[in-house]
């Protein structure tokens, strides 16, 4: 199901940058190649690119889902020169829902799957030259809403500074939704001289020793080959599987699409050293193995799995404190534990920064019902809490 040029309203808009200015120009999903090209042409120009708006990342996403998620491509051209500073992935959501509620979206960037598919993309970002990015965002807020037939556009997983450029400038909100992503900074030991165990608090100091005494013999593999990162991917699927499976719940991989989109990943990303595999080991026992990304330095923490043999033995801190080590040695800058935060990721950071999803809601009549219904159902839990009591 792609989308054809014809079926996508094409809108060129201008909008000074550093006194010139620029046009965005629509590419339809059966022109990947020469989006892709331009693509890769526009990151050898850009430092530090965000991985999630890389041509490796979007062109896996597309591999595994451009056959069901209608997509399209904006590229923010410069008037004088025609060259290309700034380019995006726009899609339309594929069963999203609000609730009970079906709603029909766009998304900025590899999102838009469903649900049991998605890739749950964080720090999704523009891969635009730095003096274009505002005026790109205004292109592309202008882009979404000259759009017909769409319930809401949105921005997924953004960090403050692109939800800032999306929502510069505008008399009505984007209305927003904010999870705090915990980390570690890993320059704080370096330049300190010290271990990482010294610059934890004491009360994480003394459960990390208490957490490894528990578990003997310990040893840590770093994937240094693709066989390598294949073999502990195989292995944390099973682990990672087993865990949820055991709760009764299916676990991310078993969806067929979300699988083939991380195989092609570790494909494209591991010999650029951008993804890497760590498994940890007791002895010949594993006791856990994670999915890490590099992220212009950062190493984002993205899947792990557990060995139900190390139940009640605190196996994720074991596995969480010997990869920050291991990332402290190999000279990363941070160790982010992403959204969802919880108590194990609060403990074993010392910072947090902003996740932000962001939309902008077309009035609708099942939307007004659907706030009626939620603020009904938020009147009459006192009363049924105190009913219980």
């Amino acid at each position: 199901m792609t989308q054809s040029v014809s079926a996508i309203e094409q809108t060129v808009l201008a909008s000074p940058v550093g006194g010139t200015g620029l046009t965005l120009e629509v590419r339809a999903a059966n022109e990947r190649l020469f989006a892709l090209g331009e693509w890769q042409s526009l990151e050898s120009r850009v430092n530090d690119v965000p991985l999630a708006s890389s041509s490796d990342w979007t062109a896996a996403w597309l591999d595994t889902f451009g056959d069901l998620v209608p997509h399209w491509f904006l590229l923010a051209k410069d008037t004088t020169s025609d060259q290309t500073v700034g380019i995006c992935l726009v899609t339309r959501g594929v069963q999203q829902k609000d609730g009970p509620v079906p709603v029909s979206s766009l998304h900025l960037g590899t999102a838009g799957e469903p649900e049991a598919d998605s890739v749950c993309v964080e720090y999704n970002d523009l891969l635009v030259v730095p003096e274009a990015r505002l005026s790109f965002c205004r292109l592309l807020r202008q882009h979404f809403e000259s759009q017909s037939g769409i319930d809401q556009w949105q921005l997924d997983g953004v960090d403050e500074s692109l939800a800032e450029a999306f929502a510069a400038d505008d008399d009505v909100p984007l209305t927003r939704r904010t999870e705090t992503a915990c980390w570690f900074d890993l320059t704080e030991p370096r330049n300190a001289g010290k271990p990482l165990l010294d610059t934890l608090r004491s009360s994480t100091r003394r459960k990390v020793r208490r957490s490894l005494e528990a578990h003997p013999e310990l040893a840590v593999d770093w994937s240094e080959s693709l066989a390598d990162a294949a073999e502990i991917f195989e292995e944390l699927i099973a682990l990672h599987q087993a865990r949820w499976n055991a709760v009764g719940k299916p676990g991310c991989y078993a969806s067929e699409r979300f699988l083939s989109f991380h195989e092609s990943l570790l494909a494209r990303l591991v010999p650029q050293q951008r993804m890497f595999f760590v498994r940890v080991r007791s002895g010949r026992d594993t006791v856990g193995c994670v999915q890490l990304f590099n992220d212009r330095n950062r190493i984002l923490l993205y899947q792990c799995g557990w060995s139900p043999a190390s139940h009640g033995t605190s196996p994720g801190v074991v596995v969480d404190y010997l990869a920050m080590d291991a990332c402290l040695q190999r000279g990363f800058d941070a160790y982010d534990f992403l959204g969802y935060e919880t108590q194990h990721k609060r403990h074993l950071s010392n910072r947090s920064s902003s996740l932000i999803w962001m939309q902008r809601r077309r009035s609708r009549l099942k939307f007004a019902a659907l706030n009626a219904a939620r603020q009904l159902k938020q009147k009459l839990k006192p009363a049924d809490t105190k009913r219980e009591r």
